[in-house]
């Protein structure tokens, strides 16, 4: 599966309440089972209510029957609305890249919408998926996915630019839509914009058909996937935790000793750079494995991943593992945000490559290839 990167450039117009200096969302509505995940933590569900806060690294999930509305506001003060559907997770992250306030949403599975109240030229903003990152020149357009890793991409006022790592890119815009689905070349198709929600529930109804057709094959091809990249994510899980004290020590509280602060960064920044090397690929599998396990149970898909383990037994030891790995998931983002914190204190210089999308093509960071 290719993995495509659409560069999302946005900018906002200022409204509601802003911390100051960082990206933030604030839940104005909400249903259902909404999630968050902080700092290596679930947070208690009674906590998680409309006027709640989202920050940089936070991870929002909802389940099937959960759905939200988040009111975004950016670092520099300027604002979009995104509505979240059922069984959607994705988190935020900010960065300053070029001058510019670099914000991303990173989407693992389901679907988001986005309305921009209006478009400036000091501001990027992204919006990654499994297999593509959406970048906005107009202000509405809309992301979905499909239980095999198809994305869609629905836009009716403006223009989003979606770019392959190869520097090709295509727009989905009023009258037109792009999709990237597993083993094709990115592709636009024409569709009124009447027409887009008609569409869009015909897309995803033909890409359920397409799973369900070969739902063995996309099952054996993530499972083995996870099998190669778990006990890397693990090894470099252990190796980034085993800085946690300095991280916990120089980043949360910080310090004027400049000198000090490099010693740290170089000692910690390789843990970094091994763990932001699997951590795209190991996260992106695992989302999709949560998705086809449903499936999975309802019986679709059931077959041998190879010559020792049934599907059954494989998505078992899935599950067993599944809450903790949520949990080292955000764990991970804590201890990133926590080293942001240290490398903008000594002049950057390595957030924004890990930031950048296109940067480690050839390490697994997008660009990369999931094979069935």
């Amino acid at each position: 599966m290719k993995r495509l990167v659409c560069l999302l450039f946005v900018a906002l117009a200022m409204t509601g309440i802003v911390f100051a200096g960082r990206l933030s969302g604030e839940i104005v509505y909400l249903d259902g089972t909404v999630d968050v995940y902080r700092d290596g933590k679930k947070l208690e569900w009674q906590n998680v209510d409309i006027g709640f806060y989202l920050e940089p690294y936070d991870t929002l999930e909802t389940g099937k029957d959960g759905s939200a509305e988040i009111d975004v506001v950016t670092a520099s003060g300027t604002s979009a609305v995104v509505q979240v559907s059922p069984d959607t997770a994705f988190y935020l992250t900010d960065d300053a890249v070029g001058g510019k306030q670099q914000s991303s949403f990173t989407m693992m599975k389901g679907s988001l919408s986005f309305r921009v109240r209006k478009l400036t030229s000091n501001e990027s903003f992204h919006v990654r998926t499994e297999s593509a990152v959406m970048g906005i020149r107009g202000t509405s357009f809309d992301v979905a996915s499909s239980p095999e890793g198809g994305i869609l991409v629905l836009c009716d006022e403006g223009a989003v630019e979606c770019a392959d790592p190869q520097g090709r890119s295509i727009y989905a815009e009023p009258g037109q839509v792009v999709e990237n689905v597993p083993e094709t070349e990115i592709s636009a198709f024409a569709v009124a914009p009447e027409d887009l929600d008609t569409y869009k529930n015909y897309w995803i109804s033909k890409r359920m058909d397409v799973f369900k057709n070969g739902a063995d094959t996309f099952i054996r091809g993530y499972a083995r996937q996870y099998q190669n990249y778990y006990p890397k994510f693990e090894q470099a899980y252990r190796l980034l935790a085993a800085n946690r004290a300095l991280l916990e020590r120089y980043g949360k509280a910080g310090t004027n000793a400049t000198g000090t602060l490099f010693q740290v960064k170089s000692k910690i920044s390789p843990s970094v750079i091994k763990m932001r090397s699997i951590l795209p690929l190991f996260e992106q599998v695992f989302y999709r494995l949560d998705v086809l396990a449903d499936y999975h149970e309802q019986g679709i898909g059931r077959t041998r991943i190879d010559n020792t383990l049934s599907s059954t037994q494989f998505f078992t030891r899935f599950g067993k593992s599944y809450a903790e790995t949520k949990l080292q998931l955000s764990d991970v983002r804590y201890l990133f945000k926590l080293y942001k914190e240290i490398d903008d204190a000594t002049g950057g210089g390595t957030s924004g490559l890990l930031d950048n999308p296109f940067s480690l093509e050839g390490t697994g960071h997008f660009g990369g290839k999931i094979s069935f």
